[in-house]
């Protein structure tokens, strides 16, 4: 009994088909608009000068909106062409927030001393495009967490949670940006 090998055009005729699907699909999601996270921005084109006043700050935390506020700053700064400017009178849009809520929750300890903790920050965040009056973001309920550690000492937490605020309000900073220049 002769056993048929496949030839070319049996393989051809088999795997082309697939072939030829797997090239329309990845040709058509490289034409959809599809970008690296952090390089594109949907904000119109005149848009170059923004106005970021201090956050207000409704919670208890001293100082938070402060740094949030210049953390949003400097990565609106790194994350394209815009100028800042102080007054939204000079300004083509401006950025407004209001911090509602900051908390920091012990998820974790060492003994009885937490050394793990969950910061969850929500704030009232608004995008306006001055030159035509429309809002191009609006999010009042925006919740932002993030997991830090600290020290098992606990005199160290008050420095240490500030140094926390920081690297917090910089990753706070990086998704507000990136939610109104990414569209999202």
């Amino acid at each position: 009994m002769t056993s048929a090998r496949p030839t070319d055009t049996d393989r051809v005729l088999r795997w082309g088909p697939l072939v030829l699907l797997f090239a329309l699909t990845v040709g058509s999601t490289a034409s959809c608009g599809y970008s690296l996270i952090g390089t594109g921005s949907f904000l119109p084109e005149y848009i170059r000068t923004v106005a970021i006043p201090t956050f207000a700050n409704t919670t208890s935390r001293f100082e938070v909106e402060v740094r949030i506020t210049d953390a949003v700053t400097r990565e609106f700064v790194s994350r394209g062409n815009f100028t800042m400017v102080a007054d939204s009178q000079n300004a083509d849009a401006e950025l407004t927030g209001t911090i509602t809520e900051f908390t920091v929750t012990p998820i974790g300890l060492v003994g009885e001393e937490a050394t793990n903790f969950l910061v969850q920050i929500r704030a009232q965040v608004n995008f306006r495009d001055l030159v035509q009056n429309v809002v191009l973001y609006s999010n009042n309920s925006f919740l932002f967490r993030q997991q830090f550690e600290i020290e098992a000492d606990p005199s160290a937490f008050f420095d240490v949670s500030n140094v926390a605020v920081d690297d917090i309000a910089e990753e706070f900073a990086r998704t507000v940006v990136s939610s109104i220049l990414e569209g999202f």
